[in-house]
C-alpha cells in the first residue's frame, strides 16, 4: 500500500489559509485595544470612545488659553481702575469704596491665577494621554479631564465674581460721587438689635 501525500498546491493554500487567519486573530484584538468596542467605562463620564476624550483634552487647552486672556484683561482693568482712583484722590474726592473694590479684586484676581496654574498643571500634562495627544489609559485620561475642568471651571467662578464686585463697588461709588448718598444695600450690615421684652 502506497502513502498519498498532499500535493504542494494544497499545502501551500492551507498554510496562506492559516497565515491569513494568524492575521486577523491579531489584528481584532488590536482595533478592540484602541477603545473602538467594548468601551471600558471612565467614573464620571461614561463610555466615551477614545475620539472623545481627545476631542475634550483640546477643548480644555483652548479653554485654558481663552481664560489665560482674560486674566490679562482682568489685570488691565485693575491697572485702569488704579488710574481712576489716582485721578480722583488727587482732586480731593472720597475713593475709599473704589480701594476697597480694588483690593478685593485683585486678591481674587491673583486666587484666579493660582488655580489657573494649577488647571494648566493638569491640562497640559501627559498623564493618560500619549505625546501626539492619543489616550494612552482611559481612566488616566478621563480623571486628567476631570480636574483640569473642576480647576478652570472654579478659576472662571471667581474671576466672574471677582468682576461683578468690582462692578458692584464702581456703582456705589458713582452712587455716592453723584447723589452725596451711599447707594442703597451697599453698607456693611450690623448686628439686628434684639427685642427686649
Amino acid at each position: 500500500m502506497k502513502l498519498r501525500l498532499p500535493s504542494k498546491r494544497f499545502v501551500l493554500s492551507m498554510f496562506s489559509a492559516l497565515i491569513a487567519i494568524a492575521i486577523l486573530l491579531s489584528v481584532v484584538p488590536a482595533v478592540y485595544a484602541e477603545g473602538d468596542e467594548p468601551l471600558t467605562p471612565i467614573p464620571g463620564l461614561g463610555r466615551l470612545p477614545n475620539a472623545t476624550l481627545i476631542s475634550m483634552h483640546k477643548k480644555e487647552g483652548a479653554w485654558f488659553n481663552d481664560q489665560d486672556a482674560q486674566l490679562k484683561d482682568a489685570d488691565r482693568l485693575g491697572a485702569a481702575f488704579q488710574k481712576l482712583i489716582d485721578a480722583e484722590a488727587k482732586e480731593g474726592k472720597n475713593v475709599s469704596i473704589l480701594q476697597e473694590g480694588l483690593a478685593t479684586f485683585q486678591a481674587e484676581v491673583t486666587a484666579c491665577r493660582e488655580i489657573h496654574a494649577v488647571a494648566g498643571n493638569i491640562v497640559f500634562s501627559i498623564v493618560g494621554f500619549k505625546v501626539n495627544g492619543d489616550v494612552r489609559d482611559r481612566l488616566a485620561a478621563g480623571q486628567t479631564l476631570l480636574d483640569g475642568r473642576a480647576s478652570l471651571k472654579d478659576a472662571h467662578f471667581r474671576l466672574t465674581d471677582a468682576m461683578l464686585n468690582l462692578r458692584k463697588s464702581f456703582a456705589s461709588w458713582r452712587h455716592t460721587r453723584v447723589s452725596g448718598i451711599p447707594l442703597y444695600g451697599t453698607s456693611t450690615p450690623g448686628p439686628s438689635p434684639t427685642p427686649h421684652p
